[in-house]
């Protein structure tokens, strides 16, 4: 005779009880804290790999990569200040100097010509002074002087 059939267990598929939906958050909640922690962990370890390859580096290789920023920076400046020159040569403003494009001092002149151009070549105009124009009639009603004698005229008064 056939032995009856063993019931089929659970896959990892398959839960094994219904799960509430509670529970699934709290679960999902750890495994994110799980991960945070681990990349957290990294983080450090790759912090102490970087330590450990400076350590090993020779003084020359140090040295050579200090120069290299130090070139880098000191190229960006001198591109900063041909760029400033240029713009004050120009008479442009510090937002319409950020707009200049240009490797050489030739380029950037001629891209501060263009941009004059296609601003019209407006120059900076000054702040108007409010010390200067008409000057209000002596004994001139204040608006709110002006605005009683309008309700009392309205009023018949």
């Amino acid at each position: 005779m056939p032995e009856p059939e063993a019931p089929a267990e659970p896959t990892a598929n398959e839960p094994t009880e219904a799960v509430e939906p509670a529970q699934v958050e709290t679960d999902w909640k750890a495994e994110a804290r799980k991960w945070e922690t681990r990349a957290k962990e990294n983080a450090a370890a790759a912090a102490q790999l970087k330590a450990l390859e400076d350590a090993q580096k020779t003084e020359q290789q140090r040295l050579e990569e200090r120069a290299a920023t130090a070139e880098r920076l000191a190229t960006e400046r001198e591109a900063d200040a041909i760029r400033a020159r240029v713009a004050l040569e120009k008479g442009l403003t510090p937002a319409q100097e950020k707009r200049l494009v240009g490797s050489t001092r030739e380029e950037l002149l001629a891209d501060a010509d263009q941009l004059l151009v296609d601003l019209g070549s407006r120059p900076r105009t000054p702040a108007p002074d409010p010390s200067q124009g008409p000057k209000p009639a002596v004994g001139a009603l204040s608006p709110a002087q002006q605005f009683a004698e309008l309700i009392t005229k309205a009023r018949g008064q």
